[in-house]
């Protein structure tokens, strides 16, 4: 994939990276109080941004395994800011692309 242009494009990819690998976002954590229901990849991407900072819950099989960190606000490769080793397989060969310096 490509660099992302903005943050909401890089949680757009990073959602789609996990649905194609067969995970569920049901969940995003904005620091409330309880976290916010979501069940498609808009409602995910505009949950993230409406705050500084948020994570998404990952699922497999209905179960959660794991979780996505995000920052907003630095440069758009930089919005994913940690996750779960066990997502490493999905989100590792997408963001490092985002960092390709061969053409410098």
């Amino acid at each position: 994939m490509s660099k992302p242009g903005s943050d909401k494009d890089g949680i757009r990819q990073i959602y789609r990276a996990l649905v194609e690998a067969g995970y569920t976002v049901n969940q995003v954590f904005d620091g409330g109080d309880e976290p916010v229901e979501v069940s498609n990849e808009r409602e995910a991407v505009d949950a993230v941004t409406a705050v500084d900072e948020a994570s998404f819950n990952v699922q497999k099989d209905g179960k959660d395994v794991s979780w996505v960190f995000f920052v907003l606000g630095n440069d758009p490769e930089e919005v994913v800011n940690d996750y779960g080793t066990s997502l490493s397989h999905v989100i590792d060969s997408l963001t490092e692309s985002w960092w390709d310096f061969s053409d410098e």
